[in-house]
């Protein structure tokens, strides 16, 4: 077919005399070249659809037009399978959690509680092929949708056998029965074993928290007043311990200064007496020992009677009396000294004083 005019149709491979050639198309596509590049891609890709990796955290299953393949589960490695026709199905085997959060739970006192609550578990090689391709669909893709109400139900009835009262003291308790059913639950169902179980919130409703503020409020006052009653009666306690010591101890110096006034009246009566019988021995003897010069001048004057005239003449002073009563004996007598007689070479001068009066001078 002829696309240019003939006045300016050129030869095949020249320059037309104005302006770049138009463009032309080849008139046959390179079949064989495109067959070519086909059929190496198909073998590639079935090359590579011959072979599989399982990873280390993982266990796998095979299926073959929708059938399963696989008596046993395929460990992790490189395997082999039919290309375009088989379809491998993975499975996480190694430790994971699942966690649930804001779960409104109601206990035996009809009170909403809302939980947290996680579990660590993971899956026994037992297990596999049962969750791939008897629980839910082909793989691990709703586990965990599986897991949740499980997990719910069995934390529900936990907890409807608890009063809210006493949630916050028996946590732990609580929480290891919900581990033990919930791996009972899980274990039988789908073959899961639990490793661990948390139970990482719980929060009550409004009404009851202000419920239990006022309570603690009511218990603190309660405290504060028992706590008042106890300072009050200690106080009084130990102003009586105070009083009845003073009062011991006016006691104890009564006492003392009692004994005190009894031990020195003691001592007194003591010295009294002791002062008596030695004023009485002292008498007694003085009284002995002039009786016994009385008797022993007795038996002097017995044996010598002139011995009185001397011892009275050797006491006496010379002097007479002054005065003489009638019919009085001259006081020279006692001597044994008539009137007019002399005594001792001296001569008394006599000189009556009158009727019945002798007056010495």
């Amino acid at each position: 077919m002829n696309l240019l005019p003939p006045k300016i149709q050129q030869p095949w491979g020249s320059l037309p005399p104005d302006g770049p050639p138009s463009p032309r198309f080849p008139t046959a596509f390179p079949w064989a070249l495109a067959s070519s590049c086909l059929v190496a891609a198909v073998v590639a890709a079935t090359a590579l659809g011959s072979f599989y990796t399982v990873q280390p955290t993982e266990m796998a299953g095979v299926r073959r037009f929708g059938t399963v393949v696989s008596a046993e589960p395929v460990a992790p490695g490189l395997h082999t399978k039919l290309p375009w026709v088989d379809t491998v199905d993975t499975i996480q085997t190694s430790l994971d959690t699942f966690q649930m959060n804001n779960l409104t739970v109601y206990t035996v006192d009809n009170q909403a509680v809302t939980v947290g609550i996680g579990i660590s578990y993971h899956i026994p090689p037992s297990a596999v092929m049962h969750l791939l391709y008897g629980v839910g669909r082909s793989g691990n893709i709703d586990i965990t949708e599986n897991i949740r109400p499980v997990l719910a139900d069995r934390v529900l009835r936990v907890f409807s056998t608890q009063n809210t009262v006493s949630i916050s003291a028996n946590r732990e308790r609580i929480a290891s029965e919900i581990r033990k059913q919930v791996s009972e639950a899980l274990g039988s169902i789908f073959g899961l074993e639990i490793t661990d179980l948390q139970l990482s919130s719980i929060t009550y409703s409004p009404s009851f928290q202000a419920s239990v503020e006022a309570a603690v409020q009511a218990k603190n006052d309660a405290i504060r007043a028992e706590n008042l009653v106890s300072r009050v009666r200690y106080e009084g306690e130990q102003a009586k311990v105070s009083a009845e010591a003073q009062a011991a101890v006016r006691i104890a110096q009564a006492n003392a200064e009692a004994g005190a006034t009894v031990a020195q009246a003691r001592a007194q009566r003591e010295s009294a007496i002791l002062r008596a019988e030695g004023e009485a021995q002292a008498a007694t003897l003085t009284g002995e020992a002039q009786a016994r010069v009385v008797q022993q001048v007795g038996v002097a004057v017995a044996a010598n009677p002139t011995i009185i005239s001397y011892e009275a003449s050797h006491r006496w002073n010379g002097q007479l009396p002054g005065t003489m009563l009638g019919g009085t004996t001259s006081p020279l007598s006692m001597f044994s000294i008539q009137p007019g007689q002399p005594a001792g070479g001296a001569t008394p001068t006599a000189a009556a004083a009158g009727p019945g009066r002798t007056s010495l001078n």
